[in-house]
C-alpha cells in the first residue's frame, strides 16, 4: 500500500481482502498514526507499517497486488504515480496486479460567463482602487473546483489513457490531442478536464468517474479559463491538444498547455500552472 496514510486500505485488505501479508508505506508523519491506527484493530500480526519511500523497499520481498490513492487533481497533480512506477518495477511479481489497473483523461468544455467575469470583477474595484492589471495573473491559474452539469456544453473526449501495469514514467509528460462536438450553444469560457480510474477483476469491477455529470468526489475538476469567451454554436466541432509537463519550480505541480481552434476559425492557446 503506497502512500498508505491512516492505512485505511490496508486494514480493509488484511480484514476483508484476505490478504495474508501487507506492507503500508508513507513518507510522511502519518505513519505514526497509522501504525496506532493499525495496533488498535489489532491487525499488527497481518501489516507492517513502513516510514519510508515504497521505491526503497528491499527487492527480495515481491507483492501480488499493489494498491495506491495516487490520483492527484488533473489525475497527475503531486507526481506520486512516478513513486507507483518504480515501486512496480522493482517489486511486483510478473503476474501481480494494480489497483487501480488503468485511469483515463477526458476533456469536456464549459460555458460559464458569470464565473469567468467574477474572476476579474473583483480587481476592478478594490475598495474604490482600479487594480485590473492584476487580473492577467489570475489568466495562468488551472482552478480546481466543482462544475455544475449544466455547463457542459461539448460531449467529452478521452485524450490520454495510461494502463498501470505498464506505463513508464516518461510517458507522464505528454501532448494529447482531442475533439469534441458543441451540444448547446453558448459561450465557450473554459475547458474542463476530469478523470477516471478503473478497478479491474474477474469477480468484480469498479470505475471512479470525476465527470461534472457525476457527485463530487475529492477531486472535482480542474479548469482552464480562457482569456475571453468564444462564441460556438450547436454542431460546431471544436479540436486542439492538452499537454501535461512537471513544473521546473514545484515538484508536485504540473504545467498544462492548452490551444486549440473551432470549426469557425476561432483559436485558443493558454499555459496554466496546476500547483
Amino acid at each position: 500500500d503506497i502512500g498508505c496514510g491512516t492505512g485505511i486500505l490496508s486494514m480493509c485488505c488484511a480484514r476483508g481482502g484476505g490478504a495474508r501479508a501487507v506492507t503500508a508505506v508513507d513518507n510522511s508523519r502519518i505513519v505514526d498514526k497509522a501504525k496506532a491506527i493499525v495496533k488498535l484493530n489489532n491487525l499488527t500480526d497481518v501489516i507492517n507499517v513502513v516510514d519510508g519511500k515504497a521505491e526503497d523497499l528491499p527487492c527480495e520481498q515481491k507483492y501480488d497486488v499493489i494498491v495506491s490513492e495516487w490520483m492527484g487533481y488533473g489525475l497527475l497533480f503531486e507526481c506520486m504515480l512516478d513513486s507507483v512506477i518504480a515501486t512496480r518495477d522493482k517489486l511486483l511479481k510478473p503476474d501481480g496486479t494494480m489497483v487501480p489497473s488503468r485511469a483515463s483523461l477526458i476533456v469536456s468544455l464549459l460555458s460559464d460567463l458569470p464565473a469567468l467575469e467574477s474572476r476579474t470583477k473583483f480587481w476592478r474595484n478594490v475598495y474604490g482602487f482600479d487594480m485590473s492589471c492584476m487580473a492577467s495573473e489570475m489568466d495562468g491559474e488551472a482552478v480546481v473546483q466543482s462544475v455544475e452539469a449544466d455547463k457542459v456544453i461539448s460531449t467529452d473526449c478521452g485524450f490520454k489513457h495510461f494502463d498501470l501495469a505498464t506505463v513508464k514514467v516518461e510517458e507522464l509528460e505528454f501532448s494529447s490531442s482531442f475533439q469534441v462536438e458543441i451540444t448547446k450553444p453558448g459561450p465557450l469560457t473554459a475547458v474542463c478536464i476530469h478523470f477516471t480510474c478503473n478497478f479491474d477483476g474477474e469477480e468484480f469491477s469498479a470505475c471512479l468517474d470525476t465527470s461534472p455529470r457525476m457527485p463530487d468526489t475529492h477531486w472535482l475538476q480542474t479548469v482552464l479559463y480562457l482569456p475571453n469567451p468564444i462564441t460556438v454554436k450547436k454542431g460546431e466541432v471544436v479540436v486542439g491538444s492538452i499537454g501535461y509537463m512537471k513544473s521546473k519550480t514545484n515538484k508536485r505541480g504540473y504545467v498544462l498547455l492548452l490551444c486549440g481552434h473551432t470549426e469557425s476559425g476561432q483559436e485558443f492557446d493558454q499555459t496554466y500552472h496546476l500547483n
